[in-house]
């Protein structure tokens, strides 16, 4: 009796894993759901928004060396407060040049097709359409020249004013005491003049921008992005 108690509870368990892996089986046959579709391409780059990241980021140089001064004339009572604050402007600007820098090469991308279409406009064969490019040539070389010298010489004028600003942070770092505060003034009226150098390359740039978009008329109503 035993013995046939064994059998049925052996039969009993082969039916029951026999019944598992038919409807694993089953669900495995069934068809997988469709792939999510891949995400659209980015949007290409306008001149606009390059024009708009460009002037957010001037402005951020003049925030950021705004709080520098404001540290450097703090009482004791409102040095950390205005420490931390010059720290968080320094990572804003941080984070706005590297986006800049990200667009660089679009901006040159964009300066030298606008070069290229002057060029191919001179093969016309009408004297007073010619004329005309000819000139339009010569304004597009200057653009495609004055962008490509600009934006090598703010990227050499940022270099040295972001490490200015890293230095005074480093050194007032735990120290806000009026003698280690007084003992800047050289340094913030040297980041004011960088600060200064690096905007005037950043005018230049946007001025070309503006020949671009006044001559293509791309990007002329990119309104700016928000901060």
């Amino acid at each position: 009796m035993i013995y046939m108690k064994h059998i049925v509870q052996m039969c009993l368990a082969v039916t029951v894993v026999s019944a598992i892996v038919a409807l694993s089986g089953c669900a495995s046959d069934k068809p997988k759901p469709a792939a999510a579709p891949p995400p659209p391409p980015p949007k290409p780059v306008t001149l606009g928004q390059i024009k708009s990241e460009l002037l957010q980021t001037k402005t951020q140089i003049d925030t950021t060396s705004s709080a520098l001064t404001t540290l450097h004339k703090s009482t004791p009572a409102d040095a950390q407060a205005n420490y931390k604050n010059f720290g968080d402007q320094y990572t804003k600007l941080q984070a706005m040049a590297d986006a800049v820098r990200a667009r660089a090469e679009d901006l040159k991308e964009k300066s030298a097709a606008y070069y290229a279409m002057w060029n191919k406009q001179v093969e016309v064969e009408n004297p007073e359409l010619r004329r005309q490019a000819v000139q339009q040539k010569a304004d597009a070389e200057r653009v495609f020249s004055s962008i490509s010298s600009e934006m090598q010489l703010a990227r050499i004028a940022f270099q040295p004013f972001m490490a200015n600003l890293k230095d005074v942070g480093n050194y007032l770092n735990g120290n806000l005491t009026p003698a280690n505060l007084s003992s800047i003034s050289d340094l913030v009226t040297k980041s004011a003049g960088q600060a200064k150098e690096v905007n005037t390359h950043i005018d230049a740039i946007v001025s070309s921008i503006d020949k671009m978009v006044s001559a293509t008329g791309e990007g002329a109503t990119t309104k700016p992005a928000a901060q």
